[in-house]
């Protein structure tokens, strides 16, 4: 589950935690004209929305993107940096909120690649503590003409490409006001419909227009800082809460005096606001600032040592004193976060209390529990849940891992390794590599070491990083022995084997997975020994006899599926489908294969559906379904570069040279076989005999069409082409209508029974290989030679030949 998506407008990506709850604006009319026109201008690519805390800019923003989205056909995007250290690269964060996983290519690539050629609105919300910003905004705009930039922060970014756009506060009253000039104020009317809704009979009247005037004279027309007062609307009229405001009062006259006028007025309400609470109330609205994108009541209990009632209580508390907003997860249960401004106001109550790192302290504490807890569903029957839950809760797990390694080390070594497979499988691979180096370099219990070392290797290797793959999963595997950790001994092991596997070196691959296997099977009560299992099957199809390779794979999908692991399934499921196509049922491998893309795709596992997509498009492809396959590769390959795998990307270049081939450019099929082959290379994976085959056959068929001095050329300019621009290429390329084949006409079970006779099999050994009878296969090849016009096996084999199928 992504928790990005916008609840204002469809399918926009958007950073954050509580969903924003987006109410009608008042007083910004001319403002929101404004700002259009100027982000439909082709010489403002970057605007800079500029003022104060509390002036609303970020209301004001995300109202304005809405109302631009049907201007912008690539879409809009919403980045929230306000919980974003300082001291933290910035192009992870803009990935992610772009939906782009972790891959081997650096975030900044990936983002520069994914907004190329996109006319695309881009808001960055809440950016003044960071100072990259600016330098972050143009480098996009100089690799992406395309792209418009709208950034909220509180002063300009004072780059040369910005053009700023000051926002005030909203109007007041003019001097000796009538009655309808008071009602009319944007300031009056945004404090009477705060007053509105939490008291229903309120009513904005001659008798007490002048005071709420006053409240809106001495709170500077802010927005924030309006609608904190008129929360107490309820309980003190607009002439009681003047007199709360009077600027005589300690309360609103503290702060330091040297920050804005405007500043000092939202802080001080915040301050007023605060002082009538009781004092538990108070501390649960400290605890509060050391979450980062919200906190869900467990969280709170946890933090604060609160029963759940008692924080419930509290925090409605709060809420009704419009300190914190309430929201809900998607499973219905309550959220509760604070608007950046008050989350600083209780981060500065905190160390004025020298309370700060006793409230981190348990906040990390909570977190490690939560990953612990999580982590052990990962691959379980609940394994949708605790990674949506996962996802929801990594700003919380970020603030946690950041401050424990600074603080506590062991603790920040734990939670890194508990965190492992759930970077793993939601593909932050880049940020969780990058966590799991720095907790390693830092004191810690074995065991947690051990699993550290087991998961950073994991990531490495599913990055293409082999050598640093290697050294954490043998720095693993050798902690785990020394302390007689069977199953951390096998989890490692089984990595070393597909590490092995990749590299192709089945043998060795062979025997770490049955060591692995081995330890696993002497703990009788873990499900972990499905994964070796898997693998060893894998091992077969790629590397042996397909056949051998179907009772290995079935088991594993049985596992899963019995326990409700729906990445395993849909490993297993993508493996059975190429498993029975290598043994020719294109029927029931196909179905297989669309079984693993939908489960991929509902799961968010990236890279397998880019393996389902490509596996799918070959397919189509051999069998001459030419117009379906061009999608499906297409696809296949732009999520691949999206993602940054180069090995990905090397596969389904070499399928989009089938592709070509099938559609009669044998220059191109040559220059794409070569530059991916440069790739593979270049990262140490070079295919094993189930893909080598299908590369092998697709160049000598290549060739064939070219002369030998043409084949060579172009092999050579595929070598030097370079991956990107061999990518670009291909997803550029747009080829001619397809020409029509002479088995155009024979239905897949047809062509499976050509291609079985062609490659010399007898009518028995068809029926064997296709689990049907003689009979039907004797029907199938009389229907097939009539379809072709020809009337014997040697015709049918010379056109198969022919026409590729063989």
């Amino acid at each position: 589950m992504d928790e990005s998506t916008s609840p204002f407008w469809p399918g926009v990506p958007r950073a954050g935690g509580v969903p924003a709850h987006l109410v009608p604006l008042v007083g910004r009319g001319e403002e929101l004209a404004e700002l259009a026109a100027l982000l439909r201008r082709e010489d403002v690519p970057l605007l800079t929305l500029s003022g104060a805390g509390g002036t609303g800019k970020t209301a004001l923003a995300l109202t304005l993107v809405g109302a631009l989205a049907p201007d912008f056909p690539d879409g809009v995007a919403v980045v929230s940096l306000a919980a974003v250290r300082a001291d933290a690269p910035l192009a992870p964060v803009v990935a992610r909120a772009l939906g782009l996983k972790d891959g081997a290519a650096e975030p900044l690539a990936r983002v520069r690649e994914f907004l190329r050629g996109r006319r695309l609105l881009l808001l960055l919300d809440n950016a003044e503590h960071l100072p990259g910003v600016g330098e972050l905004a143009q480098d996009l705009l100089r690799h992406a003409p395309h792209l418009t930039v709208l950034v909220t922060s509180r002063v300009p970014l004072g780059v040369s490409l910005e053009r700023d756009y000051a926002l005030g506060p909203l109007a007041l009253p003019p001097p000796g006001a009538t009655f309808g000039e008071l009602a009319a104020a944007p300031s009056v009317e945004l404090f009477r419909r705060r007053a509105r809704a939490v008291r229903r009979d309120f009513t904005l009247t001659p008798e007490n227009a002048p005071a709420v005037a006053g409240v809106c004279a001495r709170l500077d027309g802010l927005p924030l800082a309006l609608e904190l007062a008129a929360a107490h609307a309820r309980t003190l009229s607009p002439e009681a809460l003047l007199g709360h405001l009077h600027p005589s009062l300690p309360l609103l006259s503290g702060g330091p005096a040297d920050r804005p006028e405007h500043q000092r007025s939202v802080r001080a309400t915040i301050a007023w606001s605060e002082a009538l609470l009781p004092d538990p109330a108070r501390a649960v609205l400290r605890a509060l600032g050391t979450f980062v994108d919200g906190a869900d009541l467990p969280g709170v209990a946890a933090v604060t040592g609160l029963a759940e009632g008692e924080a419930l209580a509290r925090l409605e508390l709060l809420v009704s004193h419009g300190l914190v907003r309430p929201g809900e997860n998607p499973d219905g249960t309550p959220r509760f976060g604070l608007l950046e401004t008050i989350r600083e106001y209780a981060l500065e109550r905190q160390e004025a209390l020298s309370e700060t790192a006793s409230w981190q302290a348990r906040h990390a504490r909570h977190f490690l529990a939560v990953a612990l807890t999580l982590d052990r569903e990962v691959w379980g029957e609940r394994q949708g849940a605790a990674l949506a839950r996962l996802e929801r809760e990594h700003g919380n797990f970020r603030a946690a891992l950041a401050w424990a390694l600074d603080h506590a080390a062991p603790l920040g070594l734990r939670l890194a390794a508990a965190l492992g497979n759930f970077w793993s499988v939601h593909g932050h691979l880049t940020e969780g590599r990058g966590w799991l180096e720095r907790a390693l370099r830092l004191p810690g219990d074995e065991v947690a070491r051990a699993h550290a070392a087991y998961v950073a290797g994991e990531m490495a290797r599913m990055q293409g990083d082999h050598a640093e793959a290697e050294r954490h999963l043998r720095e693993g595997l050798a902690l785990a022995r020394a302390r007689g950790d069977r199953l951390e001994a096998a989890a490692a092991l089984n990595s070393l084997g597909v590490l092995a596997h990749n590299a192709a070196r089945p043998e060795e691959a062979r025997a770490f997975l049955t060591e692995a296997l081995t330890l696993w099977e002497e703990e009788p009560r873990d499900f972990g020994r499905t994964t070796p299992l898997f693998n060893l099957g894998r091992l077969e199809l790629y590397w042996g006899d397909a056949q051998d390779a179907l009772p290995l794979l079935s088991r594993a999908l049985a596992f899963w599926r019995e326990r409700g692991n729906r990445h395993g399934m849909g490993y297993a499921l993508y493996s059975l489908g190429r498993a029975h196509l290598e043994r020719g049922d294109a029927e029931r491998g196909e179905a297989l294969l669309r079984g693993s893309l939908t489960l991929r795709e509902a799961i968010g596992d990236e890279r397998g559906v880019i393996a389902s997509l490509t596996a799918l498009g070959l397919e189509a492809t051999l069998w001459g379904e030419l117009p379906a396959a061009f999608p499906l590769l297409g696809q296949a390959l732009s999520r691949a570069v999206r993602l940054g795998h180069r090995r990905n990307v090397a596969e389904a270049l070499e399928d989009f040279a089938a592709l070509a081939l099938a559609w009669g450019e044998a220059a191109r099929a040559v220059r794409w076989v070569s530059a991916a082959r440069a790739v593979r290379e270049g990262v140490g994976a070079l295919p094993a005999p189930l893909d080598g085959r299908q590369i092998e056959r697709t160049l000598r068929r290549a060739r064939a069409k070219l002369s030998r001095a043409a084949s060579a050329r172009e092999w050579q300019e595929g070598a030097l082409l370079g991956l990107g621009a061999a990518v670009a290429e291909a997803l550029q390329w747009r080829p001619t209508p397809a020409p029509v084949r002479a088995t155009a006409g024979l239905t897949r079970r047809e062509q499976e029974v050509l291609r079985l006779m062609a490659a010399g099999h007898s009518n028995r050994e068809i029926a064997r290989a296709l689990e049907v009878s003689e009979k039907t296969v004797a029907r199938h090849g009389e229907n097939l030679f009539n379809k072709l016009g020809v009337n014997s096996r040697a015709a049918a084999t010379a056109l198969a030949v022919r026409e590729g199928l063989v």
